[in-house]
């Protein structure tokens, strides 16, 4: 479509802001720093190979706000800026009606294969990944904190992701995730014959921890890229009181360079509607009857959905998936929309589940 409006005028933008899934398609972490999103935008322009100018958002997500905090959303803006076209979820199909609506329909359309791309790969791993078991966890949204940053300090090498469950973050009693999470774009590693990462919690003398000292434990390794995760038994956390969690680790850079660090996080108890959702181990990954059946189980008629039960990514590709053209998505059809989404999201080897 840019290729088919540009000469008449249109201009596209991509819009960059906080991750939907962090951790999926390349383990990227949320960025802590504008640079280190700019830095997250030049890879995605490589990744994607496309030559659409990119808009980074600010680090306060200003305009993830405007935008109606939609993680692929998409509009159309007039000359005078007025937004006449706007959708939650991006649907190119009908983008380009939209374009013929507007502004008129073009000659020859652009097909995918005239284009070119030239795709790039994700940011490798400075060292192998699957030496460590990861935790499991599902159900769990983004806690709300604060790195403190020190413009004079190390690098976040490893960035902290926690997560909490809905108990947790409604009644102050639960399941509290912290997963220590190797930044890709600054090219460390664990260095495993170094101290093992080891955090402690300050918090008020009320709230009752699984432990407010934790240390990672000893990997048999000589490097690895793995997070350092942990999962620990909160209670009586008051949603008033932050607590401030200090991890010391060290990362390593290459063969000979590693970095003693010491960093702070503060904590809330309210969910971070810009920590997007991590899927963890399990995650990107959908078993294709299960699937169906989940969806089934939510629907009035039991035995096929409507357009309007299915949410999210399914909902503009409806019609696609409705092989029969019957209004309905059922069993089969509802396989296969599994199927799409695996690939979709290209599961890595980590989130496919074990035989």
């Amino acid at each position: 479509m840019n290729r088919d409006y540009k000469p008449k005028g249109v201009k596209f933008y991509f819009v960059y802001k906080s991750l939907a899934h962090p951790e999926l398609a390349g383990n990227y972490v949320q960025p802590f720093t504008l640079k280190e999103r700019l830095a997250h935008a030049r890879q995605a322009e490589k990744q994607l190979g496309a030559s659409i100018p990119w808009i980074v958002d600010a680090m306060d997500n200003r305009l993830k706000r405007a935008l109606g905090d939609r993680p692929n959303s998409e509009y159309i803006l007039d000359p005078k800026g007025r937004v006449v076209r706007k959708r939650g979820w991006s649907h190119p199909g009908l983008v380009r009606k939209d374009l013929e609506t507007l502004v008129g329909p073009v000659e020859k359309i652009t097909k995918e294969e005239d284009l070119g791309l030239k795709l790039g790969l994700p940011v490798r791993a400075s060292a192998p990944r699957g030496v460590v078991p990861r935790v499991t966890r599902s159900g769990m949204q983004a806690v709300a904190m604060e790195p403190r940053i020190d413009p004079k300090g190390e690098p976040f090498y490893a960035k902290l992701r926690a997560e909490a469950d809905g108990d947790l973050l409604s009644e102050g009693e639960g399941k509290l995730y912290l997963g220590f999470h190797l930044d890709p774009f600054h090219d460390g590693h664990w260095n495993n014959l170094n101290p093992p990462l080891k955090f402690t919690i300050e918090a008020p003398k009320s709230v009752k921890l699984g432990g407010r000292t934790r240390e990672a434990a000893k990997v048999k390794a000589a490097s690895d890229a793995d997070p350092r995760e942990f999962l620990l038994d909160v209670e009586d956390w008051p949603e008033d009181e932050p607590i401030t969690l200090t991890v010391t680790y060290s990362a390593c850079v290459g063969k000979k360079t590693c970095h003693a660090v010491r960093q702070v996080y503060v904590l809330h108890r309210r969910r971070d509607r810009d920590g997007g959702g991590a899927r963890g181990v399990g995650a990107g990954f959908w078993e294709p009857e299960a699937f169906a059946e989940q969806m089934l189980a939510g629907s009035k008629l039991g035995n096929k959905v409507t357009e309007a039960e299915v949410m999210g990514l399914i909902r503009p590709h409806f019609r696609h998936f409705d092989t029969n053209k019957d209004g309905y998505l059922d069993l089969d059809e509802l396989k296969a929309v599994a199927k799409w989404l695996n690939e979709h999201h290209k599961p890595g080897p980590m989130a496919r589940p074990k035989k």
